[in-house]
């Protein structure tokens, strides 16, 4: 998925979302442009994205976990690179896929969190 700010963003103050929609602190290699308008965004294990973000001319690209080559890729195509966990970036889908199964069809469901530090 690819967003767009309304207004530029320092990458503080993306850092610091992605921590509040998380719950913990990301890793970020800040090496893009002080102003981040474009946004790419991989969850779980979608460090591979960083090439794409970077033919596409995108600021910053939020996933889950780095791999140990995507913080020279990162400063190589001036992209910011945040990593905010392989789980916790994932638990959005997975729980709006389960409020979408429940409203069409009528049934409950619970989203047990099972937190993980990777």
């Amino acid at each position: 998925m690819i967003g767009r700010a309304t207004e530029p963003l320092g990458i503080a103050e993306l850092a610091a979302r992605l921590a509040r929609a998380t719950g913990r602190e990301p890793l970020v290699f800040a090496s893009g442009p002080e102003a981040i308008e474009s946004i790419g965004i991989v969850t779980g294990g979608g460090d591979f994205a960083i090439h794409e973000a970077g033919r596409l001319g995108l600021d910053a690209l939020v996933s889950g976990e780095p791999s140990e080559p995507v913080m020279g890729e990162a400063r190589e195509y001036g992209v910011h690179f945040l990593a905010g966990g392989h789980y916790a970036t994932e638990t959005f889908g997975i729980r709006r896929l389960g409020e979408l199964v429940a409203e069409r069809f009528g049934v409950a469901h619970e989203f047990i969190d099972v937190p993980n530090p990777v």
